[in-house]
């Protein structure tokens, strides 16, 4: 299953991770097959900014559109510092230019953000 790496990670909580972090960047990925995901060269979570290829969540992706600041929203499968959220995954939010979606992606895609 694409999202076993996600299931399996501990909850995140402030002693395990921290709330923010600017620096943080892709450290981890995972090897997937035949999934949806979304190519980002200027994503933004917890006020860090980096690129990459995300494993996405496409039933709960589905109900956003954009935010108030007029970024895009996916949720995505990621862990922040080996950990994930309790209920979902996290909402990156993406510049809609130079992003890309693509399906029946078989291949790495970040599976971390850390420093």
């Amino acid at each position: 299953m694409n999202t076993l790496f996600h299931s399996q990670a501990p909850v995140m909580s402030r002693s395990l991770a921290p709330n923010t972090e600017p620096r943080a960047k892709p450290t981890g990925w995972q090897n997937v097959t035949n999934a949806t995901v979304l190519k980002v060269k200027n994503g933004t979570y917890r006020n860090a900014v980096f690129g990459g290829v995300f494993l996405v969540d496409e039933v709960k992706t589905a109900k956003y559109k954009y935010s108030k600041d007029g970024w895009s929203i996916a949720i995505v499968y990621c862990l922040w510092f080996g950990t994930r959220l309790k209920t979902r995954g996290f909402e990156l939010k993406y510049q809609a230019e130079g992003s890309e979606w693509m399906t029946n992606y078989t291949d790495k895609v970040v599976s971390n953000l850390s420093l």
